[in-house]
């Protein structure tokens, strides 16, 4: 069997499965509650993926200053370390993958929509500015 048709079988079993504890919330009052945990699971699955592309980033960094000593035993010794953290790294990255893309699958399936990342909010960081301008609106 192909990794493409293990990944997607992989992929549906994970949705199939993460749908079934979104549905335990049943009934027409629990939709904004099945739609909030399919929403939030699309958003933490994401931030998920992207703190570990960071953190590879990070080891990237490492691996090349490291190289700059290639030859000294210590630092080749380093250098074999990062380079095994780097590929359990790469290995947690497909999984982190393949949960981000069931995650989307049961969003979809739920509202109907394609989930995508927002930036945040812009209103948080003048708040204060809104709320002054409110209260002098209001007198």
């Amino acid at each position: 069997m192909s990794k493409a048709t293990n990944t997607s079988k992989t992929t549906t079993t994970l949705a199939d499965l993460k749908m079934a504890v979104i549905n335990f919330h049943k009934g027409d009052d629990n939709e904004y509650l099945r739609t909030q945990v399919a929403r939030d699971a699309c958003y933490t699955s994401n931030n998920s993926i992207q703190w570990k592309l960071q953190q590879m980033s990070d080891v990237k960094a490492e691996l090349a200053s490291l190289m700059e000593g290639e030859g000294a035993e210590v630092v080749d010794v380093n250098i074999a370390r990062k380079v095994e953290i780097y590929q359990k790294m790469e290995l947690e990255l497909d999984e982190l993958q393949l949960r981000h893309d069931a995650d989307l699958e049961v969003y979809k399936t739920i509202t109907g929509e394609v989930w995508s990342s927002r930036p945040k909010s812009k209103m948080a960081k003048n708040s204060q500015g809104v709320l002054a301008a409110a209260k002098a609106i209001l007198g």
